[in-house]
């Protein structure tokens, strides 16, 4: 272009409605800014504008200031966010004009200002213009390339790599061949054409036999296989791996094959399925590892399911934490709304998949833990043996977000692992306006992952983390609860100016009420946080919340319109079970006959972990007298799991009078029992847990059987079923000190962790020890089902001994009887579950165990003496208060109310009340509030206390 009409085009520019810019010579005066038609906010980079001060106010003017007064007033106007020397080595020419009268191009006043509020740019450059002081202001344009790759199966990748917005992030960038994708899968083609040239070399290390770069691996030149622990990466039975790794980092513009929206970006083969295996992944957690400590910035995980546990989430976090890593990982293939592991676990970036219209890909998973969807319909990609194909899946899908990831590492690289996968996030196209996508609202992500939007657009990104939701007392969330739900508020990216979060409840709605949903962030800068523990967010329970209700919770953010974003958490509401972690032993107890974990899902509930060490799969009540009559909470034949226990009053926390330092209490039946199983009895419990040396390798249980049938209850057995997983649960081996009537299972690995039950009633002991293998190893056969008749011959006979040679898979149950239980009378049967590191450990717990439970009983015929006996809760009371007590005996029983002055105001029981542990609800609404006491007067004496009701 002849270069005086290209000067004369410019001039006219700049007078021209339609331009890219404004610009004002003359003082006072004032341009005005017009965007060109055709400008898109991916064209300009947000929220920053490039101008230039004129020459009389330079000496106004320094690196990061301009001290004018309608400039400055300007900056206030806009929210200055940082202002800077666009080009801080240049310097002011000697001369206005060379020596052929050409004149120079002074850099010296032009200024990069970043603003924070939510000002349109244009409106935001008239601002500027507005002073009169600057000779022009404009957008900061992103400039663009025209590349389309040349790989010859391009168009059978077209509709997807189109959807993303590939091919205008490539314009901006191909990718960096420093930053590697660790693909952990089941291997891949490592002479594929289209992978060969991305793949990473370890070029250390030489395929000699001979660990030469001392990182413990030998011969790990291109990736490694840790399932087989050789440096066989490339074998590949499923094909999975290397369709993954095309998806995400296929060489691309090589005239070979497919695209990858990776491009340049190099990938690390992590095989992790063994050499037979088609469809499982066998060491993904190692995987990441490894991917972690061999330089991969960004690790794919196609695989998943629903078992979580810390293995998991510690792989993750020392990925992301120690080695800065974003992990990404596949939603799942369920086509329901569910959590998968390890997409849901902390730090992970989850994705779901979408077909081609954006619509939710009709197998893909959903959820409120997914981050972000990406296109997994038909995926076309590399295949095993130099071949290619199409694939569809999440499986897909979390590879094409892993390469876009990759191309956000290459154009920031400052940023941190987090920052990236947030980037990607935010970044998002909103997919929710599509009537299709109704039903899955705030579980497809923040949207279909945008490439070219993830290059160019600065907007903040702000988390709670941690969530922290506390009830104030023992973190039971049940009815009538008030929870505090605090945290601190990180901002990952772009600073924020007003930022407001607001706390809404999402499904079951009707069963909470929000108190205090507000909470103001303000301006908050990148990797800055703000806590919110002095203004928390409160939220009641109201008092119709079914047992075990979830709460999808919604943080909404907002920023002016610039900024719009959302979190998702859940709550499990008026909960019939509790968790129980003050000592060395984490477990859980249910409000009906399961223990360890609530029966409606396995991962409710803690488990059995000793040390932070997992030891059981399964546990509960056992209750029959007979091999036809019998009632229980465990596993049953083929998949059913036996549910014969129905709760009365949810499991609860005992604060007042503690025995323990974490008691608990609550009541189930057996109404809901198969009729032909059925006992017809009432079960009150109680669990006791202590925070006192000797006394922290156990937990207490303790059951009040009542017949409520018409007819005796003969040969009562009651025991604790327990599936005991020790570490390698087919390395356990069962036995028993019938001494101290205690069975327990064990490790036969080298730390020989033990577990077990014992008897802490008086009546005789029982245990039973099975095989959990096919066939029974002898015993009985639990691996093809659980019947009533083998349940009852479990618990009324005996085997002492499971798991030969170095172990299996072992169940003990063990239990108690046989009882004799008139009707209408009651039976105490109770259990102490513990751990140790050896058996000398686990036989020490057991003994304290056993004079601790006798302590709670000592005395028991002088009920004054033990407060304990009864709980009356809550106190302070509005009205309704509850009255639970144990007797021992039949007899009288007379509850009296007192006023300040000693007069009876109340006589509420006067009756007579069999063995065994009751609760009776009583309405105090008719009195006045103040400082009441009452007596309780059973057949084994008399207690007084206070009573406090408050209105």
């Amino acid at each position: 272009m002849n270069k005086i009409l290209l000067k004369s085009l410019i001039a006219l520019a700049f007078v021209t409605p339609n331009i890219a810019s404004a610009k004002s010579n003359v003082e006072g005066s004032a341009a005005v800014f017009h965007a060109p038609a055709n400008l898109k906010p991916t064209d300009y980079t947000q929220n920053t504008i490039l101008f230039k001060v004129k020459e009389q106010y330079r000496d106004l003017c320094t690196a990061n200031n301009i001290n004018e007064a309608s400039i400055q007033l300007a900056f206030t106007k806009l929210g200055l966010g940082n202002l800077r020397i666009l080009f801080p080595h240049c310097e002011k020419p000697k001369s206005k004009f060379n020596a052929l009268g050409q004149e120079y191009a002074d850099l010296t006043l032009t200024y990069q200002l970043t603003f924070t509020t939510n000002t349109e740019i244009v409106e935001a450059i008239n601002v500027l213009l507005a002073t009169g002081k600057v000779v022009y202001a404009e957008p900061k344009y992103i400039h663009k390339t025209h590349l389309t790759p040349n790989d010859p199966n391009i168009s059978n990748q077209n509709l997807w790599l189109t959807k993303i917005n590939a091919y205008n992030a490539w314009n901006i960038s191909t990718g960096d061949t420093n930053v590697v994708i660790g693909i952990v899968d089941s291997g891949t083609d490592i002479n594929h054409p289209d992978l060969v040239a991305n793949l990473k070399i370890n070029y250390n290390e030489i395929v000699n036999n001979i660990d030469d770069d001392n990182d413990g691996y030998v011969d790990n030149y291109r990736g490694w296989d840790v399932s087989e622990n050789d440096n066989n990466a490339d074998i590949d039975n499923s094909d999975h791996g290397s369709h993954v790794s095309g998806c995400a980092a296929a060489a691309t513009n090589n005239a070979t094959g497919v695209a990858s929206p990776g491009f340049n970006c190099k990938f690390l083969p992590i095989k992790c399925a063994k050499l037979n295996s088609t469809t499982s992944i066998d060491n993904g957690y190692e995987g990441i590892v490894y991917a972690a400590n061999h330089g991969c910035n960004i690790i794919n995980c196609s695989w998943g399911g629903g078992s979580a546990g810390i293995t998991g989430q510690d792989a993750v976090t020392y990925a992301t934490i120690n080695k800065n890593a974003l992990v990404l990982a596949s939603a799942g293939n369920d086509n329901a709304d569910l959590i998968s592991y390890p997409a849901a676990y902390q730090y992970v970036t989850s994705v779901a998949a979408t077909n081609n219209s954006d619509i939710r890909a009709s197998f893909s998973t959903y959820n409120y833990t997914v981050d972000v969807s990406a296109p997994g319909n038909n995926i076309y990609s590399t295949v095993y043996n130099n071949t290619y194909g199409n694939k569809s899946g999440t499986s897909m899908s979390s590879p094409i977000a892993a390469g876009a990831a990759a191309l956000i590492k290459s154009v920031f690289p400052n940023y941190n692992a987090l920052q990236i996968g947030e980037q990607l996030r935010v970044t998002c196209s909103n997919i929710y306006n599509i009537s299709f996508n109704a039903l899955y609202i705030n579980k497809l992500g923040k949207g279909r992952i945008n490439m070219a939007n993830s290059l160019t657009q600065s907007l903040p990104s702000v988390r709670m983390e941690p969530i922290n939701i506390t009830d104030g007392n023992d973190n039971a969330f049940v009815a009538l609860d008030t929870l505090k739900i605090s945290g601190s508020f990180m901002n990952y990216l772009a600073p924020t100016t007003n930022c407001n979060v607001v706390l809404s409840a999402q499904t079951n709605g009707q069963y909470v009420t929000i108190i205090n949903p507000n909470f103001s962030i303000g301006a908050l800068n990148t990797l800055a946080s703000i806590p919110n523990a002095l203004a928390p967010f409160k939220v009641l329970i109201n008092a119709n919340t079914p047992a075990n209700t979830k709460i999808l919770f919604k943080l909404t953010y907002n920023d002016g319109t610039t900024y719009d974003d959302f979190q998702g958490f859940e709550v499990i509401a008026n909960v019939d079970y509790i968790n129980v972690n003050i000592n060395d032993i984490a477990t859980t107890i249910t409000s009906k006959g399961r223990l360890f974990y609530n029966a409606e899902s396995p991962t409710q509930g803690l488990g059995f972990a000793y040390k932070d060490t997992a030891l059981a799969y399964e546990c509960g009540l056992m209750i029959g007298t007979s091999s036809s009559q019998l009632v229980n909470n465990v596993r049953g034949t083929g998949a059913a799991h036996s549910i014969d226990f129905q709760s009365m009053n949810a499991v609860q926390r005992n604060s007042v009078n503690p025995i323990s330092d974490f008691d608990l209490f609550g009541r189930f039946n057996d109404i809901i029992a198969p009729a032909a199983n059925i006992l017809n009895c009432e079960v009150a419990h109680k669990s006791y847990a202590w925070n006192q040396v000797g006394h922290t390798k156990y937990i207490i249980v303790e059951y009040f059987i009542k017949n409520t049938s018409s007819i005796a209850f003969n040969n009562l057995y009651a025991g604790i079923f327990t599936d005991w997983d020790i570490q390698n649960y087919a390395t356990n081996k069962s036995n028993e000190n019938p001494a101290i009537k205690l069975g327990y299972a064990y490790s036969t690995n080298s730390t020989k962790l033990f577990a077990g039950v014992k008897v802490l009633t008086s009546a005789p002991y029982n245990m039973y020890a099975a095989d959990n293998v096919t066939g029974g190893g002898g015993g009985l056969d639990l691996a093809n089902g659980f019947d009533i008749s083998e349940k009852y011959q479990a618990l009324s006979t005996s085997r002492p001994q499971a798991g030969a040679g170095a172990g299996v898979d072992v169940i003990n149950i063990v239990s108690t009887g046989p009882y004799s239980v008139n009707a209408g009378d009651s039976v105490k049967v109770a259990f102490a579950i513990l751990a140790g590191d050896d058996l000398l450990d686990l036989e020490n717990s057991a003994n304290n165990a056993q004079a601790k439970y006798d302590a709670i009983y000592a005395g028991i015929n002088n009920i004054t003496d033990k407060k304990e006996s009864i709980n009356c809760y809550p106190n302070p009371t509005a009205g309704n208060v509850r009255f639970n007590f144990n007797i021992e005996k039949s007899g009288i029983v007379q509850l009296k109310i007192y006023d300040a002055t000693g007069k009876i105001v109340s006589e509420p029981i006067n009756s007579m009340y069999g063995q065994g542990s009751f609760n009776f609800d009583f309405n105090l609404s008719e009195l006045s509030a103040g400082l009441y006491s009452y007596t309780l007067t059973t057949p084994n004496g008399t207690i007084a206390n206070k009573l406090n009701i408050q209105k």
